[in-house]
């Protein structure tokens, strides 16, 4: 009885401890239960001794076992076919079939309760089994668990995709996707996600501000707008950002190079889209210009902007109140209902229509300039500051007109003159 439950044990050894993989048992020991933290740490100790040692020492016990029984048989049941037939239905039953099945299902639990056992086989049995396992890991190299591919990764992952909604601890399709598009992004270049020039609004420095321009502006809904040099529309300069007009009167009529212009980054269209986030992280800037001559006045191929990496990464594409285009480079446009004239005007056109209709109320003028001053701020401010509290908070007489933050240096002289450099490397 003892030598079948021997043969029981070490057949199901053998296939459950060999059919245990390195990466899988490093996974339990990270976001396994208490008990399989414990049970993977005991498993992975033995393995790491050699895993060619352990199965060797299995297979050798296992042939020792096998040979063994048939003698004892015959000698219990005096030989001939009786001796054979049962030694081999024990064999088959007891020393395959039984242990198999128990150990595809328990092998990890086993394997930890027997971990002793196996242990002091392999040193009864090191002569012949440690050699032997060296011979092995020459000739076939060591076993150090599966490393998967970004591919095979990808296949696995999607593999682990549930379709009941219900299950918490399996994966979503948003989930699967996002995984499969992080793995992407290295090797996605960003001139397969930026907007190609000829679909970006844009402005020239010597363009005028007034309120015809304004309001395209504002109809466009960005936040950042590309401005080039003066009858060049592939020479850009920098950026403008639509936030300072917040103050500004379209009356004024000054052109776009009156204004704060900020840097516009330039990267090669080989830059992979993890470098460009890696850049946006920085705080430098959330957008670039994509050129065949980064830093040079010619070779714009388009934009990309933190959006675009954002929307690469979650698979899907991000519509918000001044998008246009679902998806530009297929031009699919955003379906949205009818707006009312009542509700045509955005926040920011109400602001500066109450900044221009205050701008002109006339204010008694005293001898002391600096109060008049005083109160026609303080009465500005009352117009003005139920718009600008959501976004700059509290609004005072001192910071009232300096809600923006300090800008970057301006780069519209330098690139005009041809002294600018890429302030993004390939």
């Amino acid at each position: 009885m003892a030598i079948i439950m021997f043969l029981v044990l070490l057949g199901g050894l053998t296939l459950g401890l060999m059919g245990m993989d390195e990466t899988n048992l490093h996974v339990l020991i990270q976001s396994g239960t208490e008990t399989e933290k414990v049970n993977a740490k005991k498993v992975l100790s033995l393995l790491d001794r050699g895993k060619h040692w352990v199965l060797v020492t299995l297979l050798l016990s296992n042939v020792i076992v096998n040979e063994t029984l048939p003698i004892i048989l015959d000698g219990v049941l005096g030989g001939g076919w009786k001796a054979v037939v049962i030694s081999t239905a024990l064999i088959v039953i007891f020393g395959e079939v039984i242990p198999q099945s128990v150990c595809v299902r328990y092998g990890l639990a086993i394997g930890a309760k027997t971990a002793g056992m196996v242990l002091a086989l392999m040193y009864l049995m090191y002569p012949i089994a440690y050699p032997t396992a060296l011979l092995l890991d020459y000739f076939l190299g060591e076993s150090h668990g599966t490393i998967y591919k970004k591919a095979g990764l990808k296949t696995l992952v999607s593999l682990h995709q549930s379709v009941n909604p219900a299950d918490v601890d399996a994966l979503t399709e948003d989930e699967v996707t996002i995984i499969g598009a992080v793995l992407d992004l290295r090797q996605k270049p960003v001139s397969q996600i930026m907007t190609p020039i000829a679909d970006v609004f844009t402005l020239s420095t010597d363009d005028i501000l007034n309120e015809e321009t304004v309001e395209k502006i504002l109809t466009a809904g960005y936040s950042r707008i590309p401005v080039h040099a003066p009858g060049d529309n592939a020479n850009f300069v920098g950026m403008l950002l639509t936030k300072r007009l917040i103050t500004y009167d379209p009356e004024d009529a000054r052109p776009v190079k009156d204004f704060q212009i900020s840097t516009l980054p330039e990267t090669g269209p080989d830059t992979s889209c993890l470098d460009i986030l890696n850049f946006f992280q920085e705080g430098k800037s959330h957008m670039a210009l994509i050129s065949n001559d980064p830093g040079g006045q010619t070779g714009a191929l388009g934009v990309i902007t933190l959006e675009d990496v954002i929307e690469e990464l979650i698979g899907e594409e991000i519509i918000d109140e001044t998008d246009v285009y679902v998806d530009v480079h297929n031009k699919i446009r955003v379906v949205r209902r009818q707006v009312t004239n009542s509700r045509k005007n955005s926040q920011l056109t109400r602001l500066l229509t109450a900044h221009k209709r205050q701008t002109h109320q006339k204010v008694p003028v005293r001898e002391n300039s600096v109060g008049s001053i005083k109160r026609e701020t303080s009465q500005h401010k009352k117009v003005v500051e139920p718009f600008l509290k959501p976004v700059y908070g509290t609004i005072t007489d001192e910071n009232m007109m300096a809600a923006s933050p300090e800008p970057h240096e301006s780069p519209l002289k330098s690139k005009m003159n041809g002294e600018s450099e890429p302030l993004l490397k390939k």
